[in-house]
């Protein structure tokens, strides 16, 4: 006999242990502590409003076996401020993943979403992302992973032996400066990239100061200190880009991992000129603090993506997609004035 279910938006304090459950279990990488984080910093205290969670009930059981949450964000679009919601952290016990509940339950999650938010847009995994589909989503693309080295000695030594990389790497090494050097020359202003404190005055004058033809979710110091400066969510710093004068043109989050340094979000006044020049004085800090190689995710208006590659980053293998509920404004469906980036993704 087949198995009937039923959905219930949670009290996020009463299924608490419920949905951090279905969070380690199916989720890689989670423990009951990176659980407890998830749920306090990502639902309950989220500066953009409280999270949602609804379970998925075999009928006749309260044991949940599937779970999606629902993150508010506010974005921003010229003079038009858009409350929207990112589904996020979507679990079904191994059980119950046949399409049907699946289905049901993110059918659920995206139509709650449309009735409460502006835009309800995903990131999906590579296996929710078939339901994201099937539950009537369109895919918008895919947030791509862009990256170049800094230094070669480590993956020299994978390929040949050690004597032979020590002498060959210093000279690769200078190529690759030479090379920043070079487009450091072609993409002005040169800017200079320092360290910098979350609650930075300089980050609330750059976001008052944002293009208006992008899709941005707000960036404010207080935004940022929640997704990224607290110690539960790891290593991550700030730096804020500079030109000869002094003044703010932008900034990177980042941090370094074993030699690699991961750019969780960023950030110019003008994106479509000013991204190359602040990815070459990131470059530049990276490659001093030890970097052998830097990598960054973008999903959006292709003018940032070619401001990426201008600063010597390439396209890597592998895509994250990016899904928007119907019944947005029209003009969100072209990528061109998406802007996302690590930042935006609520799942991790």
């Amino acid at each position: 006999m087949a198995i009937t279910y039923t959905i219930e938006e949670a009290d996020l304090s009463a299924a608490a242990d419920s949905i951090k459950s279905l969070w380690v279990a199916n989720l890689a990488g989670h423990t009951p502590d990176t659980a407890e984080a998830k749920l306090a910093m990502g639902y309950l205290d989220n500066p953009a409003g409280r999270g949602t969670a609804i379970l998925l009930y075999p009928d006749g059981q309260r044991d949940a076996k599937g779970v999606q949450g629902l993150h508010p964000r506010v974005f921003h679009l010229g003079g038009q401020r858009l409350r929207a919601v990112g589904l996020a952290d979507y679990a079904v016990d191994a059980a119950h993943r046949t399409l049907g509940p699946a289905l049901m339950l993110m059918r659920q999650g995206t139509r709650l979403g449309s009735e409460r938010f502006d835009l309800v847009y995903g990131l999906p995994n590579a296996k929710a992302a078939p339901v994201c589909a099937r539950a009537g989503l369109k895919r918008l693309g895919a947030m791509r992973r862009f990256a170049k080295p800094l230094a070669t000695r480590a993956q020299l030594s994978k390929r040949m032996p050690g004597w032979l990389a020590g002498p060959i790497s210093p000279l690769l090494d200078q190529l690759l400066r030479v090379a920043d050097a070079a487009r450091a020359l072609r993409e002005r202003p040169r800017l200079r990239c320092r360290a910098a404190r979350w609650d930075d005055a300089a980050l609330g004058e750059l976001w008052s100061q944002r293009e208006p033809s992008l899709l941005l979710s707000e960036r404010t110091a207080s935004m940022l200190q929640w997704r990224f400066g607290r110690p539960e969510r790891g290593a991550w710093q700030l730096c804020l880009a500079t030109d000869a004068a002094g003044k703010a043109r932008g900034y990177v989050v980042w941090r370094l991992i074993d030699g690699f340094a991961e750019i969780g979000d960023f950030f110019a006044l003008d994106p479509a000129r000013l991204t190359a020049p602040l990815m070459l004085a990131f470059t530049r800090l990276a490659r001093n603090s030890g970097a052998a190689s830097m990598s960054v995710g973008f999903f959006g208006c292709p003018a940032v993506q070619e401001q990426l590659q201008r600063a010597g980053l390439q396209l890597r293998p592998g895509e994250a997609p990016v899904f928007k509920a119907p019944g947005a404004s029209a003009e969100l469906d072209s990528t061109d004035c998406w802007y996302l980036t690590a930042f935006d993704n609520d799942a991790d």
